[in-house]
């Protein structure tokens, strides 16, 4: 979608240190009520959670992003998540057929190069990559949010230009 970006921001001088990213940016590993914990105390709410979540319908990620979905992390053994449709799954053991492959595939797998809502459809049929992500869809808080975007994109576009300005508007 197409948003004005408002004026009067100053972007700051330095660029932020790994730590401070890390502090800011939960893994794609957590689940929304580690999401929410980071998010929430900065005014984010579930809703914008689960908007600006939809920004994974594009892009791409390394397998160690996602490979607590497909390996077992002490042992390395295969160990399928089960929230992960089984035959996502064994297309993923293809693309990271180790718990070290340095493969990236797509985030989004139906409209990998497209600003849609197909994104949230992924969510619907458990065919996500990272744990963050299907989390909005198996907790009852976030469920009917991510049920509404994938049935409505105009609603998920208002609402992403909406938690996209609220987010621009952090820390100024």
């Amino acid at each position: 979608p197409f948003y004005p970006i408002p004026f009067g921001r100053r972007d700051s001088l330095t660029f932020a240190n790994l730590s401070t990213t890390l502090a800011n940016l939960p893994s794609p590993a957590s689940n929304v009520t580690v999401l929410i914990s980071v998010l929430g105390p900065k005014g984010l709410t579930f809703t914008d959670l689960v908007a600006l979540s939809g920004g994974h319908t594009i892009g791409r990620s390394n397998c160690s992003s996602f490979q607590n979905r497909l390996y077992n992390s002490t042992t390395g053994i295969s160990m399928q998540d089960s929230t992960l449709d089984q035959s996502f799954a064994e297309n993923l053991y293809l693309t990271c057929p180790t718990n070290t492959t340095v493969n990236t595939t797509n985030l989004d797998i139906r409209t990998p190069n497209v600003f849609d809502n197909k994104y949230y459809v992924d969510l619907l049929k458990e065919q996500t990559l990272f744990t963050s992500d299907q989390s909005l869809y198996t907790d009852t808080r976030t469920r009917d949010i991510v049920k509404s975007f994938a049935l409505n994109q105009s609603l998920f576009f208002q609402q992403f230009v909406l938690s996209m300005l609220k987010m621009g508007q952090l820390d100024v």
